[in-house]
């Protein structure tokens, strides 16, 4: 999506139906705001049992995938500031992971003194380790080292997270759809190192499952995982190389893109009408944000890349992969924005009358169950943080996914330099 214009279109007609949609409940046209609200709750039960019938197609017919012939896998590791001792679990863990592995660490200009390490670090072990001067990003890091470091035997490109833990049979498992004509890309499973820290931390563990294991595992029913997760993620080679000088050089709005790389890299493979699938055997661990504010700071990242990318997605989609294209325009971009009259609504009937809001706020709780009912059944230990996250999303993300809509423009990398240290075993924390 290059067209600065349309590319505006898109974005302002989002924003006008989100303040719409809280101006109609506002207005005095009651008829039509009753009309919208059963609309939008009778979207979220289509939505819910699409999800559930794409997820009973996988129990019923999981995917087999040819296993691992020890193809070349090109491990690529940007990392920045990063603290020594998860970097050096990290880089521990790749060489520990089966494969036939080439590993590629790229300093992005670090500024603290991780880099006399991992000079020594690349004389113990087989590292091809680059160093830019300064800061550059992650674009141009994955960037230098697809187009000039990577060995021309090379078949399948694996992305991770500086900061993640790789299971011994991840990058085989990972890797194992990319021999299936028509699959590009694949992404695995994330675990939290410090799920336990706090209630936070289990709410955020809830999160992911929710995101990986329901939304993520019904989207490769289709072959159509909208993002490759940063933690854990395999490219073919080819297709890699064929799309990385596009990636690099994003551009929304008229200003280059600098985060949300790797929903971009899932964008660009999609829209090849390649296949895109999730691997949840494939497993890695990394550390999430522990207090409030550096999780929001994060989340406000990420849901403006959401906005950005599903803006991208819906420029191709219905060309490409309708069905993905469906669900982008009627639920994951639009549902979000369009509940702002929801949410107003339900706020005032709460304190107007306090009654009727525990009414609502309790319906509210139990469609959440249904709508997530295979978390109490797959993962009952995160039944807990399920509830935590409720409470945090109505109190804190849904608001930041306004704002991440009107600020999207902002490419300020905002949790940059405020990553958690290694995580603790306790803790706690009231939001």
């Amino acid at each position: 999506m290059t067209n600065r214009w349309v590319q505006s279109a898109l974005l302002w007609t989002l924003i006008a139906m989100t303040f719409g949609s809280a101006g109609l409940y506002l207005s005095a046209w009651d008829r039509y705001w009753v009309i919208f609200t059963f609309g939008y709750i009778g979207t979220l039960i289509v939505y819910t049992g699409y999800l559930l019938v794409l997820l009973l197609i996988h129990d019923v017919r999981p995917r087999q995938y040819p296993a691992y012939a020890g193809q070349r896998i090109g491990v690529l590791i940007p990392c920045y500031n990063e603290e020594r001792p998860l970097l050096e679990r990290s880089i521990r863990s790749v060489f520990a992971a089966h494969g036939n592995k080439q590993v590629i660490v790229i300093d992005d200009g670090s500024t603290n003194d991780i880099l006399p390490w991992l000079r020594e670090l690349a004389e113990e072990l087989p590292i091809n380790l680059h160093v830019f001067t300064e800061n550059c990003g992650k674009r141009e890091a994955l960037h230098y080292a697809v187009t000039h470091l990577i060995d021309d035997d090379v078949e399948y490109i694996v992305t991770i997270d500086s900061d993640t833990v790789i299971d011994e049979d991840a990058f085989v498992l990972v890797c194992a759809p990319l021999a299936v004509p028509g699959i590009a890309a694949s992404t695995g499973n994330v675990l939290l190192l410090n799920e336990k820290r706090n209630l936070l931390t289990r709410a955020v563990g809830a999160y992911y499952w929710i995101g990986l294991n329901i939304h993520k595992q019904a989207q490769s029913v289709i072959f159509s995982v909208v993002c490759c997760s940063g933690c854990l993620s395999a490219y073919r080679a080819d297709v890699m190389r064929e799309i990385i000088d596009e990636f690099a050089s994003q551009v929304f709005l008229g200003e280059k893109c600098t985060h949300s790389e790797d929903r971009h890299l899932t964008n660009l493979v999609l829209r090849q009408s390649l296949g895109v699938v999730y691997v949840s055997e494939a497993i890695s661990w990394t550390e999430t944000p522990f207090t409030v504010k550096t999780f929001t700071m994060q989340q406000m990242r990420w849901k403006r890349g959401y906005v950005r990318e599903s803006l991208m997605t819906l420029s191709y989609g219905w060309r490409i992969k309708k069905l993905l294209w469906l669900q982008i325009l009627c639920w994951d971009l639009t549902s979000p924005f369009l509940s702002l009259g929801v949410r107003i609504s339900f706020f005032a009937i709460l304190f107007t009358k306090p009654r009727y809001g525990l009414i609502l706020m309790a319906t509210w709780v139990i469609l959440g169950l249904m709508r997530y009912s295979l978390l109490p059944l797959r993962a009952p230990r995160k039944v807990l943080g399920f509830f935590v996250y409720l409470a945090l999303n109505e109190a804190v993300l849904y608001w930041v996914n306004l704002w991440a809509l009107l600020t999207v423009k902002n490419k300020s990398w905002v949790t940059r330099g405020s990553k958690p240290a290694v995580a603790e075993a306790s803790g706690a924390v009231v939001f």
